[in-house]
């Protein structure tokens, strides 16, 4: 695979995890209150309270935390207004 393909491929995935986010978002806000979440192939790998925490636990356990989506998701007091 070259690397266009592989780029490619990489932006197609990550679309499709942000639009799991956007679609599952208020049950992400029942599961995940007040957390960050890395999200990869429309899961969620990792939970915690601060980014600094999430970031080290992908770079522990799996290498690069660029190869994820991440995101604050915040309680059912928030208003998302797009």
């Amino acid at each position: 695979m070259n690397a266009e393909t592989l780029v490619l491929e990489e932006l197609k995935a990550g679309n499709k995890d942000l639009e799991w986010f956007s679609k599952n978002f208020s049950e992400l806000k029942k599961k995940y209150p007040k957390k960050f979440v890395a999200i990869k192939d429309q899961n969620v790998v990792i939970a915690a309270s601060k980014l600094e925490t999430l970031i080290k636990h992908l770079k522990q356990k799996f290498g690069n935390p660029n190869d994820f989506l991440i995101d604050f998701v915040p309680d059912d007091k928030y208003i998302l207004v797009v």
